[in-house]
């Protein structure tokens, strides 16, 4: 908790809020926790383009498509109507059941693998927001195509519950780079993000 506190007097400045300071560890928290799930992802594509002009790949990671996690967001309930909705950036993170640290004992807990880098990995969160690159949405598991569905595996079981009724979520994840480098875990992750971040700086006013 004191460490926490102390994070968070040391984020703010002039510039920066105590909230700026909550949602700068937030997005950090995020990033570790997208890298803890991209092992079980699949590359689905490789010749994607940024809205930026990167060029780049898709990886895709399936979660059991839970009422608790229905809950999270305002999912009709029509499978059709549901299929055509998608939630994106942080949110499709929440949606997928990455924890939300909304009060000091939370953020705590978030920065229990060391609070050093959180600059560095908010940073990192931010570019891919900044790209549009994460996307949530809601299939059937019988309406997955053949081979996506073989290459996402055991988890697609969890989503059959009902008779697929409970369906899966699809999180997919832009990153700039070419597939014959990936290597889908987080320190790859780190090398494919810092070196274009470099390349192409955040927007102005971010």
């Amino acid at each position: 908790m004191f460490r926490t506190l102390a994070m968070l007097r040391s984020l703010q400045s002039a510039h920066h809020t105590l909230e700026d300071a909550r949602t700068t560890i937030q997005q950090a928290c995020d990033y570790r926790w997208l890298k803890d799930e991209l092992p079980h992802g699949v590359i689905t594509a490789t010749d994607i383009t940024l809205p930026d002009g990167t060029p780049g790949l898709a990886i895709t990671l399936a979660y059991p498509a839970t009422p608790e996690r229905r809950r999270g967001g305002r999912w009709p309930d029509e499978p059709a109507e549901r299929e055509r909705c998608r939630v994106e950036g942080a949110h499709a993170c929440r949606a997928a059941g990455a924890p939300a640290y909304r009060t000091l004992e939370g953020l705590s807990q978030g920065l229990v693998h060391g609070a050093v880098s959180v600059l560095t990995e908010a940073a990192r969160f931010r570019f891919l927001l900044d790209r549009q690159a994460l996307r949530l949405t809601w299939r059937r598991v019988e309406g997955l195509e053949p081979t996506l569905a073989r290459r996402l595996g055991r988890r697609l079981a969890h989503g059959k519950t009902n008779g697929g009724g409970d369906g899966i979520f699809l999180l997919e994840i832009k990153v700039p780079g070419r597939a014959e480098e990936a290597s889908l875990d987080g320190a790859w992750l780190d090398r494919r993000v810092d070196r274009y971040r470099r390349i192409r700086p955040a927007p102005a006013g971010r």
